[in-house]
């Protein structure tokens, strides 16, 4: 008798000692590193629970748009930090392996070609590189290009016709120009700056600063030079694309703007098309969420509706259409070229210094 209580006393402890087991298996399994979130692929083991930090240099309200959408569909957060490209890119660089940026989005292609070229971004997946415009994405793979804005002129029909501007931005050095343009000396500025350098030279590029600084009047921000030919101070201005657009919507459309936004459609530099770039920072701790948010921000369903949504940027996914009215990136001719080689920008702000623009 006593031998069969101790028999059924130790079925009952292995009994308990087996649910006990299982109890923290399954707690084990419910909170490691494999588990989706969101439905989607792996992340750490505090993913629900983690909060990714952005470093953006694009536009804030865009910036929050994409935070907020990204969080929609995935839950997990984003704590935007905006700035200026240079700012944000030399805040990395000085933080090193210590910063406290998960990710980072810039307007320009040149500062975050920059990062890449000190080795601090970690390598885009096949997945997310594999849905924007091919031309767009740079040669080593390791930021996304997720949005363009293309060079143009503002013009002024009042005061000049369409066919009558110059075809070259390399024109407006020539004296016939001189007192009839404005120009700024944007991010943007500074990317055709290095273009220039990197197509045409140094010394030639410098030549064309100098005598863009006496031809053209310098108007210090692309807004004041579309709201300057639209007020009919100039008869054109050189400027990027979605300033115009972002106008147009404000006022109900192009029909009640007195200026016209002028595509140069040609392999010229005042033709450049420049991406927007994003990057996981290899000193994150959330690299995998990273990830998930450069494949969610090339997605046709999520980022790239987004920007079509809320910016006059071009949006790079197959089949995603702006609301501003932009015409299909198909349907224009711009320079094909790495957007990765633009990531010398001293060179461009020492020669823009020299030719006293900056």
């Amino acid at each position: 008798m006593s031998i069969s209580i101790k028999h059924r006393r130790s079925v009952r402890l292995l009994a308990a000692a087996a649910a006990a087991t299982a109890v923290l298996g399954l707690a084990s399994c419910s909170s490691g590193g494999d588990g989706a979130v969101g439905g989607d692929s792996a992340n750490d083991a505090d993913a629900p629970n983690a909060t990714l930090t952005l470093y953006s240099g694009q536009h804030e309200e865009l910036a929050k748009a994409l935070a907020a959408g990204f969080e929609k569909d995935t839950g997990i957060k984003i704590d935007v930090r905006a700035g200026k490209d240079a700012e944000m890119v030399n805040q990395i660089i000085e933080e090193g392996d210590k910063s406290k940026a998960d990710l980072i989005i810039t307007e320009e292609p040149g500062p975050i070609a920059e990062l890449d070229s000190k080795g601090l971004l970690e390598p885009v997946t096949k997945e997310a590189l594999a849905e924007p415009d091919r031309r767009f994405v740079p040669s080593t793979g390791d930021w996304l290009p997720w949005a363009a804005r293309s060079r143009v002129y503002f013009y002024d029909p009042a005061l000049i016709s369409e066919d009558q501007l110059p075809d070259s931005i390399l024109d407006l050095e020539n004296p016939e120009w001189k007192g009839r343009f404005a120009y700024a000396p944007s991010g943007a500025f500074v990317s055709t700056t290095t273009y220039l350098i990197n197509t045409i030279g140094k010394d030639r590029t410098l030549e064309w600063l100098k005598a863009i600084k006496e031809n053209g009047v310098n108007e210090r921000s692309n807004g004041k030079v579309r709201d300057s030919v639209e007020a009919g101070q100039h008869e054109f201005g050189l400027s990027n694309h979605y300033y115009w657009y972002i106008l147009a919507k404000q006022k109900g459309g192009e029909q009640n703007l007195t200026s016209r936004v002028h595509f140069l459609n040609n392999d010229d530099a005042g033709a450049l098309m420049l991406a927007s770039g994003a990057g996981v920072l290899k000193s994150s701790a959330h690299k995998e969420e990273g990830q998930r948010f450069l494949t969610w921000l090339a997605s046709a369903d999520g980022g790239q509706k987004i920007v079509a949504e809320d910016s006059p940027q071009f949006p790079l996914a197959a089949g995603v259409t702006s609301s501003y009215g932009l015409p299909s990136i198909d349907s224009l001719t711009f320079p094909e070229f790495d957007q990765g080689s633009l990531e010398d920008v001293g060179a461009a702000k020492d020669l823009l210094k020299q030719a006293g623009i900056v």
